[in-house]
């Protein structure tokens, strides 16, 4: 599972009791080095602060509230918070230097004439090597539109991958989730009843909320009835996802063609983003936008695996047409199967149980590689084939030429 913030070589902060001018410094030194917030946070909601956002660095106000200051490096001790404290005084002085480095505060700087040693703080803060356990491997699954079938990949995918692993398959297309129905499955709990206390959240209260397939899948479902979320918060789904990585060896996440901040979070956290399209002009089009947005929040193109899914050697877009207007390898290709897949949709069943020697079921079963294939070297397997540089009619729904 990757860290919020680090994708970009920047370290994430959180900054408590700072005024507008200590605040305007702050963003002065830590320009090139920091994920910095609006604005400061008063003491009383700090530590709801950092439990939600767990960043790299926590910048205090030292000097303007002593007392307060202590208090909440002594409250983050006991919560265990794996965070670098930095205490941001007007002065230095060395009795108050020692009180805060006996609460637990690693640095004391003062700007401006610190700045190159805060700069440092916060890079080496970012770029620190991770002593937590090893977290398993998060991946993403969108559709350039609704309706090409991601939840249908995702569902299959984690099938595939629990035959060896412990896998967990998180439905977050809170617009119209089916994971749960896709394998007929019956809601009880959902991650409904995970959110409002995401910030307490444990392996064991994630797995008493899962549903557990026959495929040995377990899947957190979103609720029967959708109002019951009235809220998605980025930081409650970053801490559902963060539980599931510690807990299970793959996190697949559904996000279908739905696009929240609480799906954001999921794309920006993913190892790899399964990006589904169908080989025809409206989909490969929206695929096409559907890139641009992932860049915009972070996701890097050599993160993204293009899966063409319902394909025939017939369709009217052709894969050359594929890679070369949306930029990206092809990854892999499933074939068109309506009466296996619609069967299996219909039924609650996976498709391999419908037909396990169909080429779809072949297809889906070799979707696994996917998630460790280097896209660089996708190309050369696809026979080397040269991009052409003009696309005729079909470049001008892209604006290319």
């Amino acid at each position: 599972m990757r860290n919020i913030g680090r994708a970009s070589g920047a370290a994430t902060v959180v900054v408590v009791g700072l005024d507008g001018d200590m605040m305007g410094l702050v963003r002065e030194t830590l320009a090139a080095e920091a994920v910095l917030p609006n604005s400061s946070v008063g003491f009383g909601d700090a530590i709801g602060v950092v439990k939600r956002t767990r960043p790299d660095v926590v910048i205090v106000g030292y000097s303007r509230a002593i007392d307060a200051s202590l208090e909440l490096a002594e409250a983050l001790r006991r919560e265990q918070m794996a965070t670098t404290l930095v205490a941001m005084a007007d002065k230095s002085d060395a009795e108050a230097i020692l009180a805060a480095m006996r609460v637990g505060y690693q640095e004391f700087v003062v700007l401006p004439d610190d700045a190159t040693r805060l700069r440092q703080v916060v890079h080496e803060a970012a770029f620190a090597p991770d002593d937590e356990e090893d977290k398993g491997l998060v991946v993403a699954v969108t559709g350039a539109k609704g309706g090409v079938g991601a939840t249908v990949l995702a569902t299959h995918l984690a099938a595939e991958l629990a035959a060896i692993h412990r896998v967990l398959c998180i439905d977050l297309d809170f617009g119209m989730g089916d994971v749960a129905s896709m394998l007929d499955l019956t809601v009880r709990d959902s991650i409904a009843e995970l959110l409002p206390r995401a910030d307490r959240i444990d392996e064991r209260s994630l797995t008493g909320s899962v549903i557990v397939h026959k495929s040995k899948v377990h899947v957190l479902a979103t609720p029967d009835e959708m109002e019951s979320i009235t809220e998605v918060r980025a930081d409650d789904i970053f801490a559902v996802i963060n539980a599931a990585a510690r807990a299970y060896q793959f996190v697949i996440i559904d996000c279908g063609a739905y696009y929240d901040e609480g799906v954001s979070v999921a794309l920006s956290v993913a190892d790899a983003v399964v990006l589904v399209s169908t080989p025809d002009v409206t989909s490969v089009r929206d695929a096409f936008r559907r890139i641009k947005m992932l860049n915009t929040v972070g996701v890097e193109k050599e993160r993204i695996r293009l899966v063409v899914n319902r394909f025939s050697q017939n369709a009217f877009v052709s894969l050359d047409d594929i890679k070369q207007n949306l930029g990206i390898p092809v990854a892999a290709t499933i074939t068109d199967d309506p009466r296996i897949v619609e069967q299996a949709v219909n039924e609650g069943r996976l498709v391999r149980d419908i037909n396990k020697k169909a080429d779809v079921a072949r297809d889906i079963a070799s979707l696994v590689a996917v998630l460790t294939d280097d896209p660089e070297d996708l190309v050369e397997r696809q026979k080397q084939e040269e991009l052409t540089k003009s696309g005729g009619f079909f470049a001008s729904l892209f604006n290319r030429g």
